[in-house]
C-alpha cells in the first residue's frame, strides 16, 4: 500500500493544478478550436457547420491583415527595447551600495503599476495641448490620434511597463555571475564592454532567452492599450490581432470572426515561439 501511494503521491500534488488548467485553459481552448469551424449567432448558439469559411473570411478581411502587421510592428518596437533598457539598468545597479535598494526599487517600480493607471497617465502626457512630451520635444504631435505615431506611442508605454519585470530578472542573473571570472577579465585587461559581451551575456543568456519568449508571447496577445486608449484607431493603425478578436466578439457579436482570429493568433504566436527556440542551441549557454 505504501509503495502504491508513493507512486501516486506526485500525481496527487499535481491534481489541483491539472484541474485548474483543464477548466480555465484546456477546455476553453478546445471549445474555441471547435467553435471556429461552425456558424454561430449573436448569442453564441451554433447554427451550422462552416468548415474553413470563417478562416477564409477573416484572412480576406483587410482590417485583420492590417492587424497582423500592426501586431508584428508592436512586437518589434516593444520587446527588444524593453529588454535592452532593463539590461543597461541591471548593469548599472549590479554593484551593491548603501543606496542600491533605493534605485533598485525605482527601476522595478513600473511592474507595480496597473495597465489602466499607466495608460491614463500616458494619455495625459501624450495630450497635444497640455502633455509634457510635446513640451519637451517642442512639437505639436497628436500622438494617439495620428496613424503615423499611434502604434509607436503604445509601444513606448509597453516598454515602460515591462522594464521593471525585465530588470529584476536580469539583475538577479548578473549578480549570479561569479566574481572570479570578472576579476580574471580585469587582470587580462578586458574593457567593460568586453566583459559584458564575452562573460556576462553568455552566462545570463538563459534569463535573456526566457525574457525574449515571455515578451514575444505577451506582446503578440496585447489588447489592453488599444481598448483603453485608441479603440484600434486611428484608421486601424493600432488594431492588433487580439483587439480585432475582442471587437468582433464583444462589440459586433460576430463570434465566427472572433473564434477564427483567436486561433490564427495562437498559431502565429506558436510560430514565433518555435522560431525563437530554434536559436536556443546557438545563443543560449546553460553551463
Amino acid at each position: 500500500m505504501g509503495k502504491k501511494f508513493g507512486k501516486l503521491e506526485p500525481y496527487l500534488y499535481l491534481t489541483p493544478a491539472l484541474i485548474y488548467f483543464t477548466i480555465f485553459s484546456f477546455y476553453p481552448f478546445i471549445k474555441t478550436v471547435l467553435s471556429s469551424f461552425f456558424v454561430l449567432d449573436a448569442n453564441g448558439v451554433v447554427k451550422g457547420f462552416a468548415g474553413l469559411d470563417n478562416y477564409v473570411k477573416v484572412l480576406t478581411d483587410p482590417l485583420f491583415i492590417q492587424s497582423i502587421f500592426n501586431t508584428l510592428l508592436y512586437v518589434v518596437l516593444a520587446s527588444p527595447v524593453a529588454i535592452i533598457i532593463a539590461l543597461i539598468l541591471a548593469l548599472v545597479a549590479n554593484q551593491k551600495t548603501r543606496t542600491s535598494s533605493i534605485y533598485e526599487t525605482i527601476f522595478s517600480l513600473t511592474m507595480a503599476m496597473s495597465m489602466s493607471v499607466t495608460a491614463m497617465i500616458f494619455k495625459i502626457m501624450y495630450n497635444p495641448n497640455i502633455g509634457i512630451i510635446n513640451k519637451l520635444l517642442q512639437t505639436k504631435i497628436n500622438w494617439l490620434n495620428d496613424s503615423k505615431y499611434a502604434m509607436l506611442s503604445l509601444s513606448a508605454i509597453s516598454v515602460w511597463m515591462n522594464i521593471g519585470f525585465n530588470f529584476l530578472f536580469l539583475l538577479a542573473a548578473i549578480r549570479g555571475v561569479p566574481n572570479e571570472l570578472l576579476e580574471s577579465c580585469l587582470i587580462d585587461g578586458a574593457t567593460g564592454f568586453q566583459r559584458v559581451r564575452r562573460v556576462i551575456l553568455p552566462l545570463i543568456s538563459p534569463t535573456v532567452f526566457f525574457l525574449i519568449c515571455n515578451s514575444l508571447a505577451k506582446n503578440v496577445i496585447m489588447s489592453g492599450l488599444p481598448i483603453i486608449l485608441t479603440q484600434g484607431g486611428p484608421k486601424g493603425s493600432t488594431t492588433t490581432m487580439i483587439y480585432y478578436m475582442y471587437k468582433n466578439a464583444f462589440n459586433n457579436m460576430n463570434y465566427n470572426y472572433a473564434y477564427a482570429s483567436a486561433i490564427i493568433t495562437f498559431l502565429l504566436t506558436l510560430v514565433l515561439m518555435l522560431i525563437s527556440f530554434s536559436f536556443e542551441k546557438k545563443g543560449v549557454h546553460y553551463s
